[in-house]
């Protein structure tokens, strides 16, 4: 379990990097908004790096939610069935 967390953290890590530098990118040439080009500088970066990889965590937890309770109500009967 703790190996598969581990791949989702790095794929989430991974496609945050790719997306901060899209957003960017799309904020200065498709918008027009020159006023982005400050956010090329590498803090710029980091920061919206951060708030992608934040807000995509937060929404892999919201939408597996339910699955996790399943899962734990799962685990719940199997361990029933092998103590009897």
């Amino acid at each position: 379990m703790k190996k598969r967390f581990k791949k989702k953290l790095f794929a989430t890590f991974i496609f945050s990097l790719v997306t901060a530098v899209l957003l960017i990118i799309h904020g200065v040439f498709f918008d027009l908004d020159f006023e982005q080009i400050k956010r090329l500088t590498f803090e710029g970066f980091i920061f919206t790096f951060i708030l992608v990889f934040i807000g995509l965590v937060v929404l892999e937890r919201i939408f597996t939610l339910e699955e996790d309770e399943e899962i734990i109500n799962l685990k719940k009967r199997i361990s029933k069935i092998e103590k009897n």
